[in-house]
């Protein structure tokens, strides 16, 4: 069976490749399932061991794109036009964390995605819900790494 474009992604230089190491089995075409363990360098406030919004977001922007990645026929770069989250409760260190995305329909070169992420006992910790621009013009972020952002 051939790998989930989510897959090839993180299995690449994503940033968070560092920190995680999602599962993505039973991810397919538009939807994007993932089993992940929420990782101790995130953690905003030791004494609770509460991981900082932070980290929801970007995971959720990630899966989120993967589930636009497996709509495509063709590889063209994406990038996020909008997205919101809403965070229902931090992940806490060491917890597992189970997640959905799915791409909703794509009109005019923009795709609408939701997605979700789960406790061990399937409370939602937070929802989201985005726009990603499909075919954008300009390089990667990781084409760019040494260019200024100022």
């Amino acid at each position: 069976m051939a790998q989930h474009p989510i897959e090839l992604f993180f299995s690449e230089a994503h940033p968070l490749t560092a920190y995680v190491s999602p599962d993505f089995s039973g991810s397919s075409g538009s939807h994007v399932v993932f089993t992940l363990n929420a990782p101790e360098h995130f953690i905003q406030d030791s004494k609770t061991g509460e991981l900082h919004t932070g980290f929801a977001t970007i995971v959720l922007d990630s899966v989120m794109g993967g589930s636009v990645m497996g709509v495509m026929t063709e590889f063209k770069p994406i990038a996020t036009v909008g997205l919101s989250v809403s965070h229902l409760r931090r992940p806490i260190a060491g917890e597992k964390i189970t997640g959905e995305a799915s791409c909703d329909g794509v009109y005019e070169g923009l795709a609408y995605v939701k997605g979700e992420l789960r406790d061990g006992d399937g409370e939602p910790l937070a929802i989201a819900s985005g726009t990603f621009m499909i075919g954008t013009r300009a390089t990667s972020i990781r084409d760019r790494s040494g260019e200024s952002r100022i």
